[in-house]
């Protein structure tokens, strides 16, 4: 096989790793459930549409924090949280609570991300089960 031949099919070669690599994200992302916004106050403490109620320790973008989710659904499996800006990518930080009762789930010493352009207003995903709650506040 001459060189051109070479070029030309590791050229075609990477052309449909690339598609498929697309169409594995965009499957991916289809397969991941859509957030609900929630208007929730996390320090206060706050229900989401799910019944579930949540509340934190004061939440500061220069210390750890801690957050607790009571009556949650009995099926379920898993609780976690994470953290993002609008418009910018902080990389991923999900917390992963841990179950205290069959109802009540906790994760200690949580630390936000930190924002490169000193912004405090980040959004909350709180995952409960198959279901996920998105809310946002402002950090001290």
């Amino acid at each position: 096989m001459d060189k051109n031949r070479k070029l030309l099919l590791a050229g075609v070669l990477l052309i449909l790793f690339a598609a498929a690599k697309l169409l594995l994200l965009n499957w991916w992302q289809k397969q991941q459930p859509q957030a609900r916004a929630a208007e929730c106050d996390l320090i206060k403490g706050c229900t989401l549409p799910d019944g579930s109620h949540v509340r934190s320790t004061p939440i500061s973008h220069r210390s750890a924090f801690d957050i607790t989710v009571e009556n949650t659904p009995a099926e379920t499996q898993q609780v976690s949280i994470s953290f993002s800006m609008k418009d910018m990518d902080m990389g991923f930080n999900r917390y992963m609570l841990q179950q205290q009762s069959p109802h009540t789930w906790q994760a200690h010493q949580i630390h936000l991300p930190v924002c490169v352009e000193g912004r405090r207003d980040y959004i909350a995903d709180i995952t409960i089960g198959g279901q996920t709650f998105q809310t946002t506040f402002t950090a001290q």
